[in-house]
C-alpha cells in the first residue's frame, strides 16, 4: 500500500502497511511524525461542513473491449498518382501540397518537343488526305470518261476496267490517309489534350501538354519542380480523397475469433483524446507476423470533417467482446497531487490518507482503478479537494 510522504515543499509517495514487522529500533524512530505526514485528520463537524462523502469500493462487471494499436493511412481505393504523359520540361505547376483540386483541373504543364513531331505528322496526314481526295476525284472523272467512250463504241472495256482500278486505288489511299490522320488526332486531342487548331509557333501554349487531375482530392505529394525534365510515365503528383481513411492495426492472435469483416469499431487518436471516431473492419490479413504474433487488419474510417490525418497513431476499440470485474470510482474522487493521480482512503472515522492509484478506462463519469486500491476500501468521492488542500498546506508549512 502506498501513501504520500511530505518532504520539504514537495509531496511523494511512501509505502504503508508493508509486509513484515519493523525492528524495535526502527519502530521507535518517530512513528508519530510518520502518521502525521501520511494522514489527514478532520473531525465530524468539519466533514459535514465540507460535505465529505465516502463510498466503499466494489468490483463491478463491465463490458470488455478489444483494442488494437495501429496508424491511419490513405484510402488506397481513393488515392491517385498522376504521371507525365509526355517527355519534356515542367513549365508550370499550379497545385501545391495540401491544395484541394477537382477532377479534370489543370495542375501543371509540360513543354514537350514531341508535340512538334506529332503535330507535323498530323499535318502531313492531312496533306496526304487532301492529295488522295484530289486523286480520287481525277480517277473518277477518268472512269466516267472511259465509260462514256465505251458506251459510244469509241473505247474498249479494258480502258474502263483500268479506270475502275485507278479509282479503287485512289479510294484506298483516302482510307489510309484518314486512318493516319485520325490516329495523330487522337494522340493530340485525347492523349495529350491539345487542340489541333492551335497556331504553330515555335514555343508557346500549343507545345505545352496540360497535366490534369484524374480525380478530386487533396495533393499529398508533389514530386516535380518547375524547370525539371521528366519522362513519360514519371510520377508527378499523389492525390487522395481524405474524406475516408484506412487504419492499419495489429490484432493479437488470441483475439482473432472476435473479429470479422464488416464489424463496427471505435477509433481513438492522440490529437483528440476526448473524442471517438467510427470505423468498420474491411479485411483481416492472411498471415500472422512471426515475431509479434499479430494479424494486420484494415479498417475503413470515415473522415468527413478532415480532422484525421494520414500517419496519425490510433487505437481501435471493438466493444462488447466480453465482461470483466473492475474497480470503479467516480472521476471527481481522483485528485492530482504533484503530478500523480491519487484518492483519499478513510482509515478511521476522522482519519484519511492519500493513496496513489493507476487509472484505466473512463466510462460514464467513472474511472477504472487498475492499481492502488482493493475491494472494500472506503474512498472519499466528494470533498476530496478539501483533503488535498490540507495536505498541500501542511507541505508548505513544513
Amino acid at each position: 500500500m502506498k501513501t504520500f510522504l511530505i518532504v520539504a515543499a514537495s509531496i511523494a509517495f511512501c509505502a504503508c502497511g508493508q509486509k513484515g514487522e519493523l525492528a524495535p529500533s526502527e519502530a521507535a524512530q518517530k512513528p508519530k511524525e510518520k502518521d502525521s505526514a501520511s494522514t489527514i485528520t478532520i473531525d465530524h463537524d468539519a466533514q459535514q461542513k465540507a460535505h465529505i462523502a465516502v463510498v466503499t469500493v466494489e468490483a463491478k462487471d463491465v463490458t470488455q473491449d478489444l483494442t488494437a494499436a495501429g496508424k491511419l493511412t490513405v484510402n488506397e481505393d481513393q488515392t491517385w498518382r498522376i504521371g507525365a504523359i509526355a517527355s519534356g520540361k515542367i513549365e508550370d505547376l499550379t497545385a501545391r501540397v495540401g491544395d484541394s483540386v477537382r477532377a479534370g483541373q489543370v495542375v501543371g504543364r509540360i513543354h514537350s518537343h514531341e508535340v512538334h513531331e506529332i503535330r507535323a505528322a498530323y499535318q502531313q496526314a492531312s496533306v496526304e488526305l487532301e492529295r488522295a481526295r484530289s486523286a480520287e476525284a481525277y480517277a473518277k472523272r477518268l472512269r466516267d470518261r472511259a465509260q462514256r467512250l465505251f458506251e459510244l463504241k469509241a473505247g474498249s472495256r479494258q480502258d474502263v476496267e483500268t479506270a475502275e482500278t485507278e479509282l479503287r486505288n485512289a479510294q484506298a489511299a483516302i482510307q489510309k490517309a484518314e486512318t493516319e490522320r485520325a490516329k495523330e488526332r487522337v494522340h493530340l486531342t485525347d492523349i495529350l489534350h491539345i487542340s489541333v487548331d492551335d497556331s504553330t509557333a515555335s514555343h508557346g501554349p500549343e507545345d505545352d501538354v496540360p497535366i490534369f487531375s484524374s480525380a478530386g482530392g487533396v495533393v499529398l505529394e508533389r514530386k516535380a519542380t518547375i524547370g525539371s525534365v521528366v519522362n513519360a510515365g514519371d510520377e508527378l503528383f499523389t492525390l487522395s480523397d481524405t474524406r475516408s481513411l484506412w487504419m492499419i492495426a495489429a490484432a493479437n492472435e488470441v483475439d482473432l475469433s472476435k473479429l470479422r469483416p464488416g464489424q463496427a469499431v471505435r477509433i481513438e487518436v492522440r490529437a483528440y483524446p476526448d473524442r471517438e471516431f467510427s470505423g468498420r473492419i474491411l479485411q483481416l490479413g492472411e498471415q500472422l507476423d512471426p515475431t509479434t504474433r499479430t494479424l494486420q487488419i484494415r479498417i475503413l474510417v470515415p473522415n468527413p470533417q478532415g480532422l484525421l490525418k494520414p500517419e496519425m497513431y490510433a487505437t481501435t476499440r471493438v466493444p462488447q467482446v466480453g465482461k470483466r470485474a473492475v474497480l470503479l470510482v467516480p472521476e471527481e474522487a481522483i485528485q492530482d497531487i504533484n503530478g500523480v493521480p491519487a484518492v483519499f482512503v478513510r482509515r478511521s472515522p476522522t482519519e484519511f490518507e492519500p493513496r496513489a492509484v493507476k487509472t484505466g478506462r473512463h466510462m460514464n463519469g467513472d474511472a477504472e482503478i487498475t492499481d492502488g486500491l482493493n475491494a472494500g476500501d472506503a474512498v472519499v468521492v466528494k470533498g476530496s479537494f478539501l483533503l488535498k488542500s490540507q495536505l498541500m498546506r501542511r507541505a508548505i508549512e513544513e
